[in-house]
């Protein structure tokens, strides 16, 4: 026997309720699916501990969200409200880590990590690769601590303002840094990593390395969508592939998916 509409529905909500396990709907979380990537040409926004005391953007798709606050072993103060804004917009929220090579002088230097350190060079080696990588698991753990797994992409930021060495030794450890890092994000669940950074940066911090060929790239340094659209064609900075180009309009920093 057919059962009226009125009754199917009924019959449809019984099942459904025993399958969540006698709750109803509103007391169950709603979950809401993000693309995990941009699609090519989308636009959104990276914010940042610079943005604590702005409005955030509007009319993005996408948004990318510091964890630190402008350096390494710093959780930036705004990262909860700027993580809700990303999580509300189109695709997954993605994130960035300021990096840097202070050399023995930090406190955080050779406090742990997977390779050997030896203290005493000013850039050991090892001790600048678990200096990325601890200051990575540090990046990581600001962002769970606001409610998010730490799935997506996290970029690594590599630009001058903080503290790298640039003697020989001072630039092979700066490497050893970015490898660090890599390291740590690349074995968490569900993420990927990439490298933020400009060309002149790069080329000051790393000697312009081609190492990191396979690393994504996220290009900064243009003056306009068009020009960010451009960079998206070229030749990246690291010889990476690009993703993500960015521009700054009336002190935003907007990017578009390459």
């Amino acid at each position: 026997m057919l059962l009226p509409v009125a009754g199917l529905i009924r019959v449809a909500s019984v099942i459904a309720l025993f399958s969540l396990g006698g709750q109803t709907p509103a007391d169950v979380p709603t979950l809401v699916h993000h693309p995990a990537h941009p699609a090519s040409g989308a636009v959104g926004n990276d914010v940042g501990y610079q943005s604590c005391s702005t409005t955030l953007p509007t009319g993005g798709s996408f948004g990318v969200v510091g964890a630190t606050a402008g350096q390494p072993f710093q959780a930036s103060g705004c990262l909860s409200a700027e993580y809700t804004w990303a999580s509300n917009l189109t695709y997954r929220p993605q994130y960035y880590m300021n990096l840097a090579n202070p050399g023995h002088k930090s406190t955080h230097w050779g406090k742990g990590g997977p390779r050997k350190c030896h203290k005493k060079p000013k850039y050991d080696v090892g001790c600048a690769f678990d200096y990325g990588f601890t200051s990575a698991a540090a990046a990581w753990h600001y962002v769970k601590d606001v409610g998010s797994t730490g799935a997506g992409r996290w970029w690594l930021d590599v630009e001058p303002d903080n503290s790298w060495g640039f003697t020989r030794g001072g630039v092979a450890a700066n490497l050893a840094v970015i490898r660090g890092a890599l390291r740590y994000v690349r074995h968490r669940p569900h993420t990927s990593a990439g490298i933020y950074t400009e060309t002149v940066w790069w080329e000051s911090i790393t000697g312009g390395s081609t190492h990191f060929k396979k690393v994504p790239v996220w290009g900064g340094g243009a003056n306009n969508k068009k020009h960010a659209k451009a960079n998206c064609k070229r030749h990246s900075i690291t010889g990476g592939p690009a993703l993500l180009a960015q521009w700054i309009k009336a002190g935003v920093d907007h990017d578009i998916a390459c």
